[in-house]
């Protein structure tokens, strides 16, 4: 007991272990790719590198600048406001914005392992709660994690929905996935997950919680970004022309055609093949097996649910450029591994997904295009 909360077993100190552990693994793993790189001779300068990163630049600008109504930056809507916000407030402390970003990608990464730790608690033994953390730990496109990207501050908004829709909390439940649909636009999504453990509930004690309503405001987050659009370029939709122009000439199309488009990319441009098309097409076929894994092992359906619209909404894209990226944020993906009986199999997983892991690291560090 400690001081008025019920808290049996350690569990809040557990809790920050788990928190410390996912933040020195992101600290482990980045200097594990610096010490790669030292053997083979190569110097990176790390701070301007992770600066540089993909859509880390992007965040930085408009943490910096704010969102543009016209000119060369007016694209730059297309990324949501939640992160680069985040970084113009915290920054009055640490006066650096790649420091900033990487300090929230860190803490929120360990904060997620902490409530995936406590979800899949739930449901699974210690063992295979530690089995999701480790796949977690180093999951192929783990650098993501370590870098000024939302994937660690979306992985742990959408962990916390779930947990705290499990838990029957619905208040929390939807502020943290309000705050998942400001961070990406699979962020609403969690809005599947979170009405059908409401409606799991209401049915069960055959009695309607108006609590449960607070799972509605999840998509409200969606809405703000929209209103971000209209309000600085007129247009509700603004992101989506932009998104459908240079430097991303990306639409909406059919999964079948985001696949193909892929392949046939990959064949065409073989040295990018396999650091980002054929890794996002395996991806995707190996995220649709794991649900029908999943189902097969009973994982929780509401997760499921939201697992299979995560990964269709995900590849309705003429040109998929970080679907491998998109999938490493899916943290079902990570408890239907976990569930997996077989040590054979698990350990193979943790061969493959650690040496990919330090691989593509590696080659991160040092520029390559991978999104």
């Amino acid at each position: 007991m400690i001081k008025g909360l019920k808290i049996k077993d350690n569990s809040l100190k557990i809790f920050w272990i788990i928190f410390a552990a996912g933040v020195l693994s992101r600290i482990v793993l980045l200097l594990a790719g610096l010490a790669v790189l030292k053997i083979f001779g190569t110097d990176v300068n790390l701070m301007d590198s992770l600066a540089d990163m993909g859509d880390a630049v992007h965040y930085i600008y408009i943490a910096e600048n704010g969102y543009a109504a016209t000119g060369d930056a007016a694209n730059k809507i297309v990324f949501f406001p939640l992160m680069p916000y985040m970084m113009k407030f915290l920054n009055i402390i640490f006066r650096n914005y790649t420091l900033t970003g990487l300090v929230i990608s860190y803490a929120c990464f360990g904060f997620a392992a902490a409530y995936l730790y406590k979800l899949m608690r739930l449901d699974y033994s210690e063992g295979k709660a530690m089995d999701a953390l480790m796949l977690l730990f180093i999951a192929p496109y783990g650098m993501f994690f370590i870098s000024v990207h939302t994937e660690s501050l979306f992985l742990m908004l959408s962990v916390m929905t779930l947990y705290y829709a499990r838990k029957e909390n619905w208040i929390a439940a939807g502020i943290a996935g309000f705050f998942a649909s400001l961070t990406k636009s699979q962020g609403m999504l969690l809005v599947v997950p979170a009405v059908y453990e409401a409606i799991i509930c209401c049915v069960r004690d055959k009695k309607f919680k108006k609590k449960t309503l607070f799972t509605l405001i999840i998509p409200v987050g969606f809405l703000i970004y929209l209103c971000i659009n209209k309000a600085l370029q007129g247009d509700w939709f603004a992101f989506v022309q932009h998104q459908s122009v240079a430097p991303w000439y990306n639409s909406a199309t059919w999964v079948s055609d985001s696949l193909s488009t892929s392949y046939s990319t990959g064949v065409e441009y073989f040295g990018l093949s396999m650091i980002i098309y054929w890794p996002q097409i395996a991806l995707f076929f190996a995220a649709v097996a794991l649900v029908f894994v999943g189902l097969y092992k009973k994982v929780r359906t509401s997760y499921l649910a939201f697992m299979g619209v995560y990964v269709l909404v995900t590849y309705f894209q003429s040109w998929m450029l970080s679907g491998a990226r998109y999938i490493t944020s899916c943290a079902v993906m990570y408890i239907v591994m976990a569930s997996i009986d077989s040590k054979p199999v698990k350990y193979i997983m943790y061969i493959i997904s650690g040496g990919l892991c330090l691989c593509w690291l590696t080659m991160w560090l040092q520029g390559y295009a991978i999104m």
